[in-house]
């Protein structure tokens, strides 16, 4: 080795053992700053507030306000509560604001905490043209296809609620005895009764997204947005029978857009000390009782539109979803039984059988092979088909 490069070794080990763990610089109080989320709605979509406070960088538990008092003034002095629904949830139905007013989100903490932000016109959201969607080599990206033929609308926010069907491997036939503590046999469920069988093959799940998704026309001719919106990888359980996307659609004030849009950046970052600071990230709220507090967020408001989409499996052609379950065959005697009852292994169905004797049957290592609530729901949704 030359001493050029034995040099370069040590001032490379040196870069690395003379770093420190990064703290940032603004101290939050011992309570957090106040963070509000939600979009003041303008008609049949219900308007939802959810108030909570930052918490360390070391700490996951979501910290919520609790018991505030959320009203939404306008400037012609008219005034709505939004009840406590859960914990830091404050909602309100049906609310139909006039577009010629001005309004604003006023919060008041248990502990006598006033907040207050700008007066905002409520923006006229334009109609979700269609949800499309293209397999890719990877998976399924889906895109958002809108527009605003008056031209007035120019910043987009959308979020959505995923629902997928999906079906456990097996179907649960047989169970072990109770009646004998050695379980050395096994009982027959009348198959005639197909309920209970349904029950635990058949589940839903859902989840929401979590990511800012925004979009701009400011810097286009026409005001028409074609957007990638989520992606499913390959032989994902999602689209393993039938998948479904709910899309909302927000109009955005500039300002609320390009505060969103720092966010995104801030939160999306690599973590380092040149992403944007929380004392940068200043909204239009602000504290009564104190004016240079941070307060985290920004009110906008606006009408909500929404569509839905469905995606089958049948349409993605070869989706390639494989549960991973495998199935064994157990003799139907009691010493094999009761090996397999303490080797943990769950009955299935039937392998084979005499008359009315089971012979032998079905077995698998996980409860999740033939219960699908075990990730899920067995309640079917109202909007499914």
């Amino acid at each position: 080795m030359t001493m050029k490069k034995y040099y370069a070794i040590i001032l490379l080990l040196l870069a690395f053992s003379c770093r420190e763990k990064y703290v940032p610089p603004v101290v939050a109080p011992a309570g957090g700053y106040l963070v509000v989320e939600g979009n003041i709605n303008s008609g049949n979509a219900p308007t939802t507030i959810v108030l909570s406070r930052t918490n360390s960088l070391t700490e996951t538990t979501k910290i919520y306000e609790e018991d505030a008092k959320v009203l939404i003034e306008g400037n012609d002095n008219s005034s709505y509560t939004l009840p406590q629904t859960l914990s830091g949830y404050y909602t309100l139905d049906n609310l139909i604001l006039d577009n010629n007013k001005t309004y604003r989100l006023h919060i008041t903490t248990k502990e006598g905490k006033e907040y207050i932000s700008s007066f905002v016109q409520v923006k006229q959201t334009p109609p979700i043209d269609s949800i499309s969607w293209i397999k890719e080599t990877e998976g399924v990206r889906m895109y958002i296809n809108a527009h605003d033929a008056t031209g007035n609308t120019r910043y987009y926010l959308w979020n959505y609620d995923e629902t997928w069907e999906y079906h456990s491997a097996y179907i649960s036939l047989l169970t072990y005895n109770d009646k004998n503590p050695n379980k050395p046999t096994i009982r027959y469920i009348d198959s005639v009764t197909l309920g209970p069988i349904e029950e635990i093959m058949v589940c839903w799940n859902s989840r929401s997204s979590t990511s800012l998704l925004l979009g701009s026309t400011a810097k286009l001719t026409e005001d028409k947005v074609f957007l990638p919106i989520n992606f499913i990888a390959n032989a994902s359980k999602e689209m393993s029978v039938l998948y479904s996307i709910n899309v909302k659609q927000f109009a955005l004030s500039k300002d609320a857009y390009e505060y969103l849009e720092k966010m995104r950046k801030n939160t999306e970052g690599t973590g380092s000390i040149f992403d944007p600071q929380p004392s940068s990230l200043r909204g239009n709220i602000s504290c009564v009782n104190n004016p240079d507090e941070i307060v985290i967020g920004y009110v906008n408001a606006s009408s909500v539109v929404d569509k839905r989409k469905f995606i089958a499996a049948h349409e993605l052609g070869d989706w390639g979803y494989r549960t991973g379950c495998e199935e064994f065959t157990v003799e139907n005697k009691p010493d094999s039984v009761k090996k397999a009852y303490d080797m943990l292994l769950y009955p299935t169905d039937i392998a084979s059988s005499l008359g009315p004797n089971i012979i032998s049957f079905h077995v698998t290592r996980s409860k999740a092979c033939f219960d699908c609530t075990t990730s899920g729901t067995n309640i079917k949704p109202t909007f499914w088909p």
